[in-house]
């Protein structure tokens, strides 16, 4: 499945910052999309999975899930269902 989500409306560089900041700020826009694509995906095939689930379909690390999360939450990609495992919230796809 090839999806494309664009994950941030503000700029991760400065104008004033060097090439090599932009250069970087450029590949964790595409690193914040892959990943995001991989957690919905995840989460329209399960139904349902808090960061520690998602992880381990995903192979991404808890905190880059948990990171991306809130993100996609934002973009109304996402929301909790209100229920709480291990103390990690339950997320599910919009």
């Amino acid at each position: 499945m090839d999806m494309h989500i664009e994950m941030f409306d503000k700029p991760r560089a400065r104008a004033t910052d060097p090439e090599t900041s932009h250069a970087a700020a450029e590949r964790a826009g595409r690193f914040a999309q892959s990943h995001a694509a991989r957690i919905l995906a995840v989460l329209r095939n399960e139904g349902a999975g808090t960061a520690e689930h998602i992880s381990r379909f995903t192979g991404l690390s808890i905190v880059q899930v948990d990171r991306r999360l809130h993100e996609m939450q934002a973009k109304g990609l996402i929301r909790t269902t209100g229920a709480v495992y291990n103390g990690f919230r339950a997320w599910e796809a919009i």
